[in-house]
């Protein structure tokens, strides 16, 4: 099920006729900044796309609807969203225009190119969310084509029924807003100079960066080792004694951090926690948030329920 809009009420970016080298925005902190805000208001994903079409820059996994990390775990449904995505790109980036799509799940996603002088930066997105509540007919529907993901009974109506509704006035506030982000990242500091200041960071403060915004992925030391442009035992000794922690437990520790946040303001149940927040073993995550919060997952959640 695909659906191409064209919100009518937008304001598009003023187009020049210079030329500017892409920079790739999702280095900028300001972004990063920008969906911490974006989420914590409104509980959806922001996230910057670049030229290549990359995804998850921004934002990580562990922001996205429960059901969309489902679908994006399975071998067709990956297909189907990156199918999906490379369409509405390509029309977004055509067009300059915003363009909003509606999924094979029946969520609706929105991408906001960023043009300036002639060239295509990239775009903002934000997305999986609904218009309006599913009628019985459509969940039918919507089970059949998600059929391959072979969910237990009862699961998609409790996924729907946690999933944002916008109204379409909401959705247009929303793209207004997100293409002012666009304006306003393009033209602070001479426009383009600023962007460089990620690059110019410390590697240290660079890959605590890292791991803060790709905790939920498969991280290993001698990755961050390689961002880091050091060898493993000099990146060790020296995060260490900048952080105070090594990055094992830095990583273990903001992990644990994000847990009690999800905890505390989703509806996940622990296994899909622990999963979101980078760790594939329940076993092991039990036995580090008990040593890193004194508490079991469980009586943390009872705990903020309480209130």
């Amino acid at each position: 099920m695909e659906e191409l809009i064209e919100p009518g009420k937008v304001k598009l970016l003023d187009q020049g006729t210079s030329e500017h080298q892409p920079y790739d925005l999702s280095e900028k902190a300001l972004l990063f900044n920008y969906h911490e805000a974006f989420y914590k208001i409104f509980h959806l994903p922001l996230d910057w796309m670049t030229p290549d079409n990359k995804t998850f820059t921004v934002c990580g996994k562990s922001h996205c609807n429960a059901l969309c990390c489902c679908i994006m775990e399975s071998e067709e449904g990956a297909r189907l969203c990156r199918e999906l995505t490379e369409r509405r790109v390509d029309l977004a980036r055509s067009t300059g225009k915003p363009v909003i799509t509606c999924c094979h799940a029946g969520f609706y996603d929105v991408v906001i190119p960023i043009v300036i002088d002639n060239t295509y930066l990239g775009s903002l997105c934000f997305g999986q969310f609904l218009r309006k509540k599913p009628t019985a007919q459509q969940m039918q529907q919507v089970k059949k084509r998600l059929a391959f993901l072979k969910l237990r009974p009862g699961a998609l109506e409790r996924f729907y029924k946690s999933t944002r509704v916008l109204s379409k006035s909401e959705v247009e506030g929303l793209v207004e807003l997100l293409q002012m982000l666009g304006i306003y990242l393009s033209e602070t500091h001479d426009k383009w100079q600023f962007l460089a200041s990620f690059q110019q960071s410390d590697p240290i403060t660079e890959a605590t960066k890292y791991i803060q915004h790709h905790y939920a992925q498969s991280l290993t030391i001698d990755g961050l080792a390689r961002l880091a442009r050091m060898s493993k035992s000099h990146f060790i000794h020296r995060f260490s004694e900048q952080v105070g922690y090594s990055p094992i437990v830095y990583l273990n520790r903001y992990r644990i951090s994000q847990a009690v946040d999800m905890l505390n303001k989703s509806k996940h149940n622990i296994a899909q926690i622990a999963d979101l927040c980078g760790f594939n073993n329940i076993t092991n995550f039990n036995r580090l948030f008990k040593r890193y919060t004194g508490k079991t997952p469980m009586q943390i959640r009872n705990e903020h329920n309480a209130l």
